[in-house]
């Protein structure tokens, strides 16, 4: 998975009741990108990665994998989640389920689409074992918001890949060598364009104290420097520069990568989920 950058992070030193709050940090490993030879190898590796890492949890727990949500899923993720196996795969998207996903889903009875909206699922607290995002979140209005359902609807686990936000990759926004806005995106709201929400370690951590306080919740972030433009591309040359070039700039402070997997494991203190006030009509008052 790679080295450790950072030693756990440790929240509180209270009574009986605080648990460690802990956050880890690896770093991509060098090997694992060189071997991308092609775009949809880039997205395999991605998704591969990040549910070996979810596998590797249960593992050490003694239980299999469950059930797991899928938000903003296509065909990859259909893919990728049937060779696995969980007990049952709930892939989401705001648009119709495609021919594809429709032939997985009757080959595999494990499998079904629901047309949600990640900003509020229509879904109960605690439905799913893992609820999983691969690169949806940044498409969103509320992108916050998203996470905050994710976490929602989550019983053990989320997994979120997703890109991260680097004082390098500000410097390349200004430079006009990184996105800052996405347009013609047909997965989006009413085509909406979006802006590319970018996490940090320090937003995370924010918002996961806010929602567990000191219970001990796990954050697990995997950080690099990928592009499936340049780590998929379709020249040797290319994608073994971008692997190695890559890699080596996540050691420049300040620089660790412009994609992350993060693995949550929430904590024990849960707050109550938010209800709307009493007789509230949804109208704006003046």
């Amino acid at each position: 998975m790679g080295g450790v950058v950072e030693d756990p992070g440790r929240a509180g030193q209270g009574g009986a009741a605080t648990r460690v709050n802990r956050t880890r940090v690896y770093r991509r490993l060098l090997r694992d990108l060189l071997r991308i030879d092609s775009t949809m190898d880039f997205h395999s590796y991605a998704l591969e990665h990040a549910i070996g890492r979810y596998r590797a949890l249960r593992g050490e727990q003694g239980r299999g994998l469950g059930t797991v949500l899928s938000i903003g899923a296509n065909r990859r993720e259909a893919r990728a989640f049937s060779d696995h196996p969980f007990d049952e795969i709930c892939l989401t998207g705001i648009l119709d389920s495609d021919d594809e996903l429709r032939a997985i889903a009757s080959s595999d009875s494990r499998v079904r689409y629901e047309k949600q909206n990640c900003e509020r699922l229509a879904l109960r607290s605690g439905s799913f074992d893992l609820v999983f995002c691969k690169e949806s979140l940044h498409h969103l209005a509320r992108p916050v918001l998203g996470l905050y359902e994710m976490l929602r609807v989550c019983r053990d686990a989320v997994l979120l890949l997703e890109p991260f936000d680097s004082q390098l990759d500000r410097l390349l926004q200004r430079l006009g060598l990184s996105t800052i806005y996405e347009s013609n995106q047909l997965g989006n709201l009413e085509l909406r364009d979006n802006f590319v929400y970018r996490w940090d370690r320090k937003q995370l951590e924010f918002l996961l104290n806010s929602l567990y306080l000191q219970s001990g919740y796990s954050l697990e972030l995997t950080l690099g420097w990928m592009s499936s433009r340049f780590n998929g591309h379709s020249s040797v040359g290319v994608r073994r520069f971008a692997a190695v070039a890559g890699w080596l700039t996540g050691f420049i402070p300040g620089s660790r990568g412009n994609y992350m997997t993060a693995l949550i494991v929430p904590g024990r203190d849960l707050p109550p989920d938010p209800k709307p006030a009493a007789g509230a009509t949804g109208e704006a008052s003046d």
